[in-house]
């Protein structure tokens, strides 16, 4: 067991209600013209601002999380594996926040390199953690699922501030440039494929699939340029066939081959 577990679960509350009084403040508050969540800083990847909506149930789930670690039977997963990870995974995520906010993007974009680097840590522990054995419904819900959506909610931030620190921004009545084009292409290809990944490699995980799945359908949504939004139209209606490929060997056919956890790692 690790030391101050008590420590560790009360941190864990605390940066929770931090992060979450951030990201409603940025989403609500009265300086929300600077926030990710309404536009700022487009590029021609940026997605439309109802995909942002994943944070609310990212939100909730985390808010089940710490009300689960101290009610729960995962006391040892929670504290020994995701230990104190979860502290500083909100505070780089906060951090980010801020430094968006103030036009700092190229250190907004180094800050969620390291934010990815942490959830892919805890993404990784409890992917090991279910190979052991079997888990509970509740600690399924309450652990795997909410680092699963953020694992791959974050990688789509990660994607979005690389081209919001490096790209030229979005301008209206201007068509991109032929290698932004290019750019972005391979950047809805690295989204479709990483998803692909959750669902045909990383144990079937449907949770991470869809949140960068609605990420596409909100950039084909949001961008005008034909090249760019049929590609995101196209490559998000791939993502949903290969998501939906597992449902249907698990339920249609019923397979019984070992799929999908469904609810994360």
């Amino acid at each position: 067991m690790a030391r101050y577990p008590v420590a560790i679960k009360i941190s864990n509350l605390l940066v929770y209600v931090f992060l979450l009084g951030a990201n409603l403040y940025s989403g609500l508050g009265p300086d929300n013209k600077d926030s990710p969540y309404n536009r700022e800083h487009p590029t021609y990847i940026s997605p439309a601002p109802f995909v942002f909506g994943v944070w609310g149930l990212i939100h909730f789930l985390l808010g089940g999380f710490v009300i689960y670690q101290f009610f729960g039977s995962a006391e040892e997963l929670i504290v020994d594996g995701i230990n104190w990870h979860f502290v500083g995974i909100t505070l780089l995520n906060t951090l980010w926040l801020a430094l968006w906010q103030t036009d700092h993007l190229i250190l907004s974009w180094i800050t969620i390199l390291f934010t990815s680097a942490q959830v892919s840590l805890v993404y990784k522990i409890l992917s090991q953690y279910h190979g052991e054995g079997s888990t509970s419904i509740n600690e399924r819900v309450w652990v795997h699922a909410p680092f699963s959506l953020y694992h791959a909610w974050i990688f789509v931030i990660a994607v979005i501030s690389t081209f919001a620190a490096f790209a030229p921004d979005k301008v209206d009545d201007e068509k991109p440039s032929v290698l932004v084009k290019i750019l972005v292409v391979i950047g809805l290809l690295v989204l479709e494929s990483t998803a692909v990944t959750y669902v045909e490699a990383l144990k079937g995980d449907i949770a991470g699939a869809l949140v960068i799945d609605w990420a596409l359908y909100g950039i084909a949504a949001e961008q005008e340029d034909p090249v760019i939004h049929w590609s995101a139209l196209v490559l998000a209606v791939i993502t949903s066939l290969h998501i939906l490929k597992p449902l249907y060997k698990k339920y249609i056919k019923g397979s019984n081959e070992e799929t999908a956890p469904l609810l994360g790692p």
